[in-house]
């Protein structure tokens, strides 16, 4: 899943400057066939046939054009009644690398390797991923165990709307969702919390600071900056502190301000020489100090 990231727009910054309602409790109970599986051939295609299922899904898979694990999987696993009993909501499609969709994809939710495999939902919501090669019990295995927390992420969703006071409840739902890439729903719910008074002091500032890292990845600076220092007004927990100082180093890398940044990664060092983010500081430090073309 996606983590919260501290400093990973800075080096790139450098070198350019600017679903399934109820998870299934036991193995998947079907039975084979050898009958080929249904592909979509595009994205839009697939994104199409999912809208049209209750709760319907897409499985990806992004393989190479010449890929004997790929080969060796459609052998094994495919005709298997598990997987056909798993694609009973679900609308596949095969992307091979190299294409817009299989790249753009591969990008978003950080793949290393192919093959891969995404489980995601009509709004490109992740629900379970697996890379690499596989054998099929671990297939089998590592989605079923996916398809238990996407069933749980489900409910923590309708608790929420049973409970709309309460802040810790809409929290947890925006960081699950954030990490399930889903911006749009975890940016409102985070706002949401920036803005309500009565919510905990430390609440507001994790939210603000979500914030930060959306508008740093968006580009808009100076939103970043105004969040950020928001966040420092409110948190008094050292360790948000300590990342909202390094995030504004980021923020004026984004800038093109190149020694406002080193300047902030200085003084960050001086302030917190035991600091667990010391690595990090001192790493973009030695970026900014390097030649660039």
């Amino acid at each position: 899943m996606r983590n919260l990231r501290l400093t990973v727009l800075a080096s790139a910054l450098l070198v350019a400057p600017l679903l399934l309602a109820q998870g299934p409790q036991t193995a998947f109970p079907s039975e084979g066939s050898d009958a080929p599986v249904d592909w979509a051939e595009t994205m839009p295609d697939a994104l199409k046939r999912a809208g049209a299922l209750d709760g319907g899904r897409l499985l990806v898979e992004i393989r190479d054009a010449r890929c004997s694990e790929c080969e060796r999987v459609e052998k094994l696993l495919y005709p298997s009644a598990s997987f056909r009993a798993f694609l009973k909501d679900k609308v596949p499609v095969r992307l091979l690398r190299g294409t817009p969709d299989a790249d753009r994809l591969y990008a978003r939710y950080r793949l290393r390797t192919s093959p891969a495999w995404l489980v995601l939902s009509t709004d490109l919501m992740l629900c379970g991923k697996l890379e690499g090669d596989t054998n099929q019990s671990t297939w089998i295995q590592s989605f079923f165990e996916s398809e238990k927390a996407w069933a749980a992420f489900l409910r923590a969703v309708e608790e929420e709307k049973a409970s709309p006071a309460d802040p810790a409840r809409t929290f947890a739902v925006g960081e699950e969702a954030y990490r399930r890439y889903g911006d749009v729903m975890a940016e409102r719910r985070f706002r949401k919390l920036s803005d309500d008074d009565a919510a905990p002091a430390e609440l507001r500032a994790k939210s603000l600071a979500y914030l930060a890292t959306f508008a740093l990845e968006a580009s808009r600076f100076d939103d970043a900056s105004r969040t950020l220092e928001r966040v420092l007004a409110t948190t008094k927990d050292p360790a948000l502190q300590e990342r909202a100082e390094l995030r504004l180093a980021d923020v004026e890398i984004g800038r093109g301000d190149h020694p406002k940044a080193a300047a902030r990664l200085k003084a960050f060092l001086e302030k917190h020489p035991q600091s667990p983010l010391k690595p990090q500081a001192e790493g973009l430090l030695r970026l900014l100090d390097s030649p660039r073309p």
